[in-house]
């Protein structure tokens, strides 16, 4: 039996502690010991998570393998945190939604350290500090973002995710799926959160004009960055997740409901950094990322 460590009790750190526990163990590393227990609910079925919870102060052995799904403004604390508990050739998976600067991440890093990243659609929500409930599932993909993690890629999949997750992808180039996922973040999101609706109700005609617009934004920024991305894909992707993801609701818009700070400066922002790095605007997104900001304040 393999040990994985999960930092943070988000909704999607819970999911994949319930999957990777079938097989697994498996540690959270939580801010504190207030709960000792997890509950996965899935329809009418509760069950408590199979895995076991500490703190970073009381870890008493080197991790090597760690899954990090936490908000994209909170990646470079929680690298700054976990390294000095990783042994020295550790594999560091992280997962979260929008774009993040991973240069920034791997200057972190010890030689052997492969840094990998997680995609998932996978639906969940946590309605208790410590419970999720399993909204439904959805394409995970897992790439290598160094030079060892693509040598170590294969043998990772095998050793977690080859059983239990389904559908799956290996890919060759995260940084494009990683755009590819911007794209449906900034097409869901924060317009489910500005409007406080379900995933699916984006669907209706009366969205579709801001939907359009918002991604040939971002396909033009993604193009000035090196990354060649088609509207049509695009937007054919954003409205399959659409309607995979009809009854969910998204984080963001449970992030703006609780008055919690939302990932908007990775999703939209970022459309907006890139963009002026290039010398041109992204008034779509620039918005948007207005919008949400004025949202997280009241």
């Amino acid at each position: 039996m393999s040990q994985v460590y999960i930092l943070g009790c988000g909704a999607v750190g819970l999911l994949l502690a319930e999957k990777l526990a079938k097989e697994h163990s498996v540690t959270l590393i939580t801010r504190n010991l207030s709960y000792q227990a997890f509950l996965f609910i899935q329809g009418e079925e509760q069950t408590h998570l199979d895995i076991k919870v500490t703190t970073l102060d009381q870890l008493s052995e080197k991790i090597h393998t760690c899954i990090i799904p936490v908000k994209a403004y909170q990646v470079e604390q929680a690298i700054s945190d976990i390294t000095p508990h990783l042994s020295d050739n550790a594999n560091l998976i992280l997962s979260h939604n929008g774009m993040h600067d991973l240069q920034s991440i791997q200057t972190q890093l010890a030689p052997k350290h492969a840094l990998f990243f997680f995609s998932t659609s996978m639906g969940g929500m946590k309605p208790t500090p410590n419970s999720v409930i399993f909204k439904g599932h959805g394409l995970s993909q897992l790439g290598a973002c160094n030079q060892i993690a693509k040598k170590r890629l294969n043998t990772l999949y095998q050793t977690w995710f080859a059983t239990h997750f389904d559908p799956f992808e290996v890919v060759d180039d995260i940084n494009l799926i990683r755009w590819k996922k911007l794209c449906v973040n900034i097409a869901i999101n924060p317009l489910t959160a500005l409007h406080q609706c379900q995933n699916g109700a984006l669907r209706a005609p009366k969205y579709a004009r801001k939907v359009l617009n918002l991604l040939n934004e971002t396909c033009e920024i993604a193009r000035l960055e090196g990354v060649e991305l088609q509207l049509s894909e695009e937007l054919t992707r954003a409205y399959h997740v659409m309607t995979l993801t009809a009854t969910n609701t998204s984080s963001m818009a449970q992030d703006i409901k609780l008055n919690r700070r939302s990932e908007i400066d990775a999703i939209c922002g970022f459309v907006v950094t890139q963009a002026k790095k290039h010398g041109c605007q992204a008034p779509q997104n620039e918005h948007l990322w207005q919008q949400i900001k004025q949202k997280e304040q009241v």
